[in-house]
């Protein structure tokens, strides 16, 4: 079979030894499933990782992903829900504050948040259905 020029840039795993920032949070209904920067793939000019919420321990009280904090580049994530019946009900809530302003989302969404713009907590509640999550930044490594 003959080389495959761009299988390189083909991502199937979680970056080896990933280290998050102290304020983002992980937990076992959190199944990372990719990681792409400037070190998975040299040359790249951005972040992206994405990874599924699955029903778990979130209750009532929720549990906090990322405490608040700020970028130097512009983030865009979304949280996506896997349920054919209705692709719009998150099956979920996401509480998520942005510049001191708290939304409670309960539908699939996807946002930008300029850099400089203070966010989080992002909190996530009473997880029903899995929901697929990615966030992408315009930085060649999570920072």
């Amino acid at each position: 079979m003959a080389e495959q020029k761009y299988a390189k840039y083909f991502i199937t795993a979680d970056k080896p030894n990933l280290k998050l920032p102290s304020y983002r949070h992980t937990y076992d209904f959190i199944k990372r499933v990719t990681h792409i920067d400037a070190d998975t793939v040299p040359g790249a000019k951005f972040y992206n990782e994405s990874m599924w919420i699955v029903p778990g321990d979130t209750s009532k009280e929720g549990k906090t992903l990322a405490d608040s904090h700020t970028h130097t580049w512009g983030q865009y994530i979304g949280f996506f829900v896997y349920n054919y019946d209705d692709i719009h009900d998150l099956g979920a809530e996401v509480e998520f504050t942005i510049d001191g302003e708290t939304h409670v989302i309960k539908e699939s969404f996807s946002a930008f948040i300029p850099a400089g713009i203070q966010h989080g907590p992002l909190i996530i509640r009473n997880v029903t259905k899995p929901i697929f999550h990615f966030s992408s930044g315009s930085t060649k490594v999570y920072e």
